[in-house]
């Protein structure tokens, strides 16, 4: 399987190649952080993900970080959790934004229905994305902007609108 990791370019996200041995991914649905910006694969997955909607696709970070406890950092959990709760219900694709002038906190938030349980499509989204919003945080290292793709899901946040 072939690795390629790069940050994503502009917007103050600096542009990075990495190696296979400088990338550490540990994805499993119980594994606790993953710290790395990486696309796996010639065409961002390897295509050998089980079945499995936690199987990580690729990740974009930031280079700046949150300051914890910043207004920023609070109205950022706030819409996380309100792209959790509420794509599966707006066609599997929402974005919100909280916190007006004084340091918004953009977000959106989309499930793929094709890698999702097919029983309970809307159940599996918002588990995706509550899964997601959690860790994306250690996954980026509470990077001030990032985009995270599992099989089964998206999230991406934004200090700016970006929809």
């Amino acid at each position: 399987m072939a690795q390629r990791c790069k940050r994503a370019v502009g917007n103050g996200i600096s542009s990075t190649n990495r190696t296979a041995a400088e990338v550490v991914v540990v994805m499993l649905f119980g594994a606790a952080m993953a710290l790395v910006t990486c696309t796996v694969g010639d065409e961002g997955s390897d295509g050998d993900d089980g079945g499995n909607p936690a199987a990580l696709v690729y990740v974009k970070c930031n280079s700046k970080r949150i300051a914890a406890g910043s207004a920023f950092w609070q109205n950022l959990g706030t819409t996380l959790r309100q792209v959790a709760e509420n794509t599966a219900y707006a066609d599997y694709d929402f974005h919100t934004q909280n916190g007006g002038w004084n340091s918004p906190a953009f977000a959106r938030g989309s499930c793929d229905t094709q890698a999702l349980s097919a029983t309970s499509t809307q159940d599996d989204c918002t588990d995706c994305l509550t899964n997601l919003s959690y860790r994306i945080w250690s996954i980026c290292n509470a990077a001030i902007g990032a985009e995270v793709k599992l099989a089964g899901c998206t999230l991406r946040y934004e200090q700016y609108r970006f929809w």
